[in-house]
């Protein structure tokens, strides 16, 4: 005979159903919740992978590769620190920087171009001992500084040269210093930042030009230092010792923020946007707090865990590095996530968008990639 269960034995295996559920579901939050904010183990990849050869505080790196020197040798990585390939400095002691595009190495008044698969682009030569070099697209700006044998001073120049090693253009600045210059965009738009100080004011001057070294722009200021520029697509940012100012293209100012006692310390253009981190001035043991800034000049001020001594920012993320843990916030200042270690960092340095280098206590380094 068929026996029905009883409503005892039907309550009994819904509840049981039930809790199983529960437990179940509990079991899912959890393991999402490890996934997501675990802060004392990498289940998947660690944060931070060890570099098989240790990397000096001089790398550099873009979206194509990672490049320095040792030992009179310029070696390049990928991404991930797997070897691409190697050159021989002649002289051992030539410098080097890149772009996405180029690799440029110098020394003296010698210089030479290359691509990513090492090829020797060009060679050329300018008239005086080179400076710095910035890497375009397609275009090298060569700085170089000459006596004046009239005035005794110091005259600089900006050398450009196209793809093919032509000289493309030059720029005088006379005895104006120029503390800094750079490219951007698909057209190899240059700009510089120099300093005036034959006047009473120092005055600053921030100038684009066009690849071939013709002046599309100007923007003077002789309230403060201009110590730092950004540009994105379509934005200056100007970081002085009081203030950051934000311009167009054409010169006109937008907008600017007070930064007082305040350096930029990591930042993070793509496109139009920009994030800018600051630290307190005079800071180089612990960091107490940052200072964020978007492009619109918004601040917001996160403070930071004990024993911080170095961050990076990208366009998605915070980061801020202390000697047992690295911290993950989103750009509002709420924490992600905290990544345990079982070493002790003592530097960290952004590299680019994607990428930070970090050192330990017993002289290893580690790349880490950022979001």
């Amino acid at each position: 005979m068929y026996m029905r269960p009883s409503r005892r034995k039907k309550r009994r295996r819904l509840a049981n159903l039930i809790i199983l559920i529960a437990i179940i579901a509990a079991a899912a939050v959890g393991v999402f919740f490890l996934l997501s904010n675990f802060t004392d183990i990498e289940l998947f990849s660690p944060l931070l992978k060890e570099t098989e050869t240790v990397l000096p505080q001089s790398v550099q790196a873009n979206e194509n590769g990672i490049l320095y020197e040792e030992d009179g040798t310029l070696y390049l990585k990928d991404q991930k620190g797997g070897a691409l390939w190697d050159l021989k400095l002649e002289p051992a002691d030539a410098k080097y920087t890149q772009s996405p595009s180029l690799i440029c190495t110098w020394s003296q008044a010698n210089l030479q171009a290359l691509s990513y698969t090492k090829e020797q682009l060009f060679t050329a030569a300018v008239a005086s001992d080179i400076i710095d070099v910035r890497c375009g697209k397609e275009t090298v700006a060569v700085l170089t500084g000459a006596a004046d044998e009239s005035s005794g001073q110091t005259f600089y120049y900006l050398t450009l040269f196209n793809g093919k090693g032509e000289q493309a253009g030059q720029i005088e600045f006379k005895t104006r210093q120029v503390i800094d210059f750079g490219f951007t965009g698909d057209s190899d738009m240059l700009w510089s930042l120099s300093l005036d100080t034959s006047n009473v004011v120092p005055v600053s001057y921030i100038s684009t030009y066009k690849s071939d070294g013709s002046p599309t722009s100007s923007i003077e200021n002789n309230t403060q230092v201009i110590e730092h520029v950004y540009v994105t697509s379509d934005t200056i940012f100007a970081s002085g010792t009081n203030n950051l100012f934000s311009y167009n293209y054409f010169g006109e100012k937008q907008g600017e923020a007070l930064i007082y006692g305040w350096k930029p310390e990591a930042w993070s253009t793509g496109g139009a946007a920009l994030e800018l981190a600051y630290v307190p001035r005079g800071q180089e043991v612990s960091l107490p707090a940052a200072k964020l800034f978007s492009g619109d000049l918004a601040e917001r001020i996160l403070y930071l865990p004990q024993k911080a001594f170095a961050v990076a920012v990208t366009q998605n993320q915070f980061y801020v590095y202390t000697p047992n843990a690295v911290m993950t916030y989103q750009l509002s200042g709420e924490l992600v996530k905290t990544t345990k270690l079982d070493y002790t960092l003592t530097a960290a340095k952004q590299l680019s968008d994607t990428l930070a280098v970090c050192w330990d206590k017993e002289g290893k380094s580690y790349l880490m990639q950022l979001n």
